[in-house]
């Protein structure tokens, strides 16, 4: 199991990069609105976000990257609020908070179908991940921790598709996602 707290602690906030199903569909994002960075590691989702002009709120269980994102959003001026949160847990309370709802390389299946009650009527959820099997060494060997092809499709299946891409084992050419999903849909 990998040591976040450790691996956050040697790592930039600036260097964090958003995950491309936001970056190749940012098109979509509203103007204005309230953002959410679900599981944000160092938050290059939420930054990209709050420099779209959306108040963005960052989730994540490491206590040093959510200190780390908080001091960085300070300097930059961004409206960017970073919170330590299990995410394994109930958010009782929070429906129909978010505008948007970003999520990469995370996966915890039994609060996967929260994500569509912290979207407000009309919210976006972007979703990034690794599916199906491991090849080659890239993402989570175990299988609890990928989808299974189609799996965002029938969870989210009340959701009006916007964007769509899931990617078998590929080597060329260099634009594709090997085993990876890519996937927009609104509420």
């Amino acid at each position: 199991m990998a040591d976040w707290e450790q691996i956050y602690s040697e790592k930039s906030v600036a260097d964090a990069t958003p995950a491309e199903v936001l970056k190749d569909n940012m098109h979509l994002l509203p103007v204005s609105g309230v953002a959410l960075d679900y599981a944000c590691g160092l938050a290059g989702n939420a930054q990209l976000l709050a420099r779209q002009g959306l108040t963005v709120t960052a989730w994540d269980k490491s206590g040093v990257a959510v200190e780390k994102i908080n001091q960085f959003a300070a300097t930059q001026a961004l409206k960017l609020d970073a919170e330590i949160k299990d995410l394994e847990q109930d958010y009782q309370g929070l429906s129909g908070q978010y505008d948007v709802i970003c999520v990469s390389y995370f996966l915890h299946r039994p609060s996967m179908t929260k994500l569509y009650d912290l979207l407000a009527p009309g919210g976006l959820l972007f979703y990034q991940t690794f599916s199906g099997s491991q090849r080659n060494s890239v993402g989570p060997s175990r299988e609890a921790f990928r989808l299974h092809r189609g799996e965002l499709l029938q969870t989210f299946s009340d959701m009006e598709l916007l964007f769509y891409r899931e990617d078998p084992q590929v080597v060329e050419p260099r634009n594709a996602y090997s085993d990876q999903v890519l996937f927009v849909a609104k509420k």
